[in-house]
């Protein structure tokens, strides 16, 4: 009885520490952060976003090291022909792209996984719908939805309606998602290359304003 008892005792230990691996909470320069409510280092760290990362003893190390904004000049023709690759669609040369990157092993909800389900994905897109309709309402912009590559997605990639894909080569991951940020990223391609990336958590209408003229031409103009 005592034998049975020890091994089911060792299979409930082994259970809970593979249910609740390590994690790791960083700031900029790599040191632990002790603070209560994790809410409240966004304003402590107002510039930074929090990059994530897996350790090899499978604990996560959470980071305020990932830059909130960056800028890119892009070869636009080679953007938008991947683009066209992974959507199974052509857009005109005008065509500005607003793009919702979501990381592998993003642990920002529920909803996040790197199995997504039919479900999930139209849980989601139950917000995100009168979003994207609003913002390409006459308009130039696409607003599309990448997942990286390992990320599964379980629609049909083909139809004509869909805007989640998966960026299955890692182009957009390589280039110019290069930070595994909590909540994912927001990037804005423009026709004259000019790029320009949000990381953390955000929403799609709040990274369209940023093409207004006096907002666009302030981050562009150094």
């Amino acid at each position: 009885m005592k034998k049975i008892i020890f091994i089911l005792l060792v299979i409930t230990l082994n259970s809970s520490a593979q249910r609740s691996p390590a994690k790791y909470w960083l700031d900029p320069e790599g040191k632990e952060i002790k603070i209560k409510y994790l809410s409240l280092l966004s304003d402590k760290f107002p510039d930074n976003a929090m990059a994530f990362r897996k350790t090899a003893d499978s604990g996560m190390v959470y980071q305020y090291n990932a830059p909130k904004y960056s800028t890119y000049k892009v070869d636009y023709s080679i953007f938008k022909s991947e683009i066209e690759k992974i959507t199974y669609k052509t857009y005109p040369d005008s065509t500005i792209f607003l793009i919702d990157f979501n990381y592998l092993d993003d642990t920002c909800s529920d909803w996040l996984t790197n199995n997504l389900s039919s479900e999930k994905i139209n849980l989601r897109k139950s917000f995100f719908s009168s979003l994207k309709r609003e913002i390409e309402k006459k308009s130039n912009v696409i607003f599309l939805c990448f997942f990286e590559n390992g990320i599964i997605l379980k629609n049909k990639p083909e139809s004509k309606k869909e805007y989640f894909f998966s960026d299955q080569n890692n182009f957009f991951r390589k280039n110019i998602f290069i930070n595994s940020t909590i909540c994912g990223s927001y990037g804005l391609i423009k026709p004259n290359g000019q790029t320009l990336i949000r990381n953390g958590e955000y929403r799609p209408d709040w990274m369209n304003d940023h093409l207004k003229p006096e907002i666009w031409n302030l981050i562009f103009q150094q």
